[in-house]
């Protein structure tokens, strides 16, 4: 029998990508098969928020934000390439956004202490850092569980990568509204951040009418209550066996 790679060549063209046979996420076997199987659902329907953001039966809640992450930071890139012609160091020699008249200005933490830079120079050494920072061994070992120290980042990277989408939707909104029309990238950042409480509304920089989706149907309400609850006993009986 001949095993099919499940994988993005060099030199894959945009439509093309992550185009391999859909697989129960309970058929598929490695290190990757979660983002494999993350990667097979946006590829489906990236409009269907709540099938991506909740979480697939037996997954954890940690490494399904992780890989939600990794996919964000590689989307990231393709997102950069959209604003090319018009996020230059002549039109932005510098990150700032301007939010009810005022504003604001970030610096890049890639330096010591930090310091302005243009704007495309801080979103790629944001997306650098972040991807650094994905693949620290010690934050994150395994893509299988993710410890206490990994979880903590998350609403850091989150915080961090919340001022690109700001960026491109108060300076370029046309290109903020055709990038989204077609991949849905800040509906899901957006939905998966609130949803697991890794963001604020406020730090999201943008107005919550933004990217705001049907809210989550009351059995789906149901079922993912009833799988906290279940997380919560597990905890509790690993604490009493400690």
């Amino acid at each position: 029998m001949t095993t099919q790679l499940r994988r993005n060549r060099p030199g894959t063209k945009r439509k093309e990508l992550y185009n391999w046979p859909k697989l129960p996420l309970d058929e598929m076997d490695g290190a990757l098969s979660t983002q494999q199987h993350l990667q097979t659902l946006i590829k489906k329907d990236p409009s269907d928020i709540w099938k991506l953001v909740l979480l697939p039966d037996g997954q954890d809640k940690y490494v399904w934000i992780y890989e939600h992450v990794c996919q964000f930071i590689a989307e990231l890139h393709h997102y950069c390439a959209f604003h090319n012609d018009v996020w230059t160091v002549e039109n932005h020699p510098e990150m700032h956004i301007t939010i009810n008249g005022e504003d604001t200005v970030f610096l890049s933490s890639a330096f010591r202490p930090p310091k302005k830079v243009p704007a495309i120079d801080y979103i790629t050494q944001t997306i650098e850092q972040t991807q650094d920072t994905l693949n620290n061994s010690t934050l994150f070992p395994s893509r299988a569980f993710i410890p206490e120290e990994g979880q903590a980042k998350f609403v850091e990277i989150y915080r961090r990568l919340a001022r690109i989408f700001a960026f491109s939707y108060y300076h370029y909104p046309d290109y903020f509204q055709k990038f989204e029309k077609q991949y849905y990238l800040f509906t899901r950042f957006k939905t998966l951040g609130k949803y697991y409480k890794l963001i604020k509304q406020e730090s999201l920089l943008v107005p919550e009418h933004v990217a705001e989706i049907e809210p989550l149907k009351e059995e789906q309400k149901e079922k993912e209550k009833d799988e906290d609850d279940d997380d919560e006993e597990d905890e509790e009986e690993e604490e009493e066996e400690n």
